[in-house]
């Protein structure tokens, strides 16, 4: 489980997870009775899909959103890191959300490299910048 994300790492933080993922599959039983019927709902076109942006190439949606676009998330080779927002960015159809945040605090018990003050990377929000359409601009 920890090779599919670091949060898993943390037993608090995959408690969580696994609450969260309970409490959704009753939900989804409740609508639909037949187990592997529910089961589908959860990959259905209708379903969120959240996933790594290596495990987007190939891929495309309708909406995407990439989370954390910081100088600090992509600390890299800046070539590679550049290809990677590139796929992320590319696999969105219709509409393309950025975030990033000022400062993310570091997750308890995480014991690897974390910068708590964070910069927007104006170099890949600007590439994205330039499909903006007019009135659209990105929130500062």
């Amino acid at each position: 489980m920890v090779s599919l994300s670091g949060d898993y790492e943390s037993l608090t933080r995959l408690e969580e997870i696994i609450g969260d993922t309970k409490k959704r599959l009753c939900e989804l039983l409740i609508a639909e009775p037949d187990v592997v019927k529910a089961l589908g709902l959860l990959t259905d076109d209708r379903a969120v899909r959240i996933m790594t942006i290596h495990k987007s190439k190939g891929l495309e949606f309708d909406s995407v959103i990439v989370l954390g676009v910081e100088k600090q998330a992509f600390w890299g080779n800046t070539d590679d890191e550049r290809c990677a927002f590139f796929v992320g960015m590319s696999r969105a159809k219709k509409r393309l959300v950025l975030t990033y945040a000022n400062t993310r605090p570091k997750p308890q018990n995480f014991s690897r490299r974390w910068d708590v003050s964070r910069t927007p990377h104006q170099e890949f929000i600007g590439y994205a910048r330039q499909f903006c359409r007019p009135g659209l601009e990105p929130a500062q």
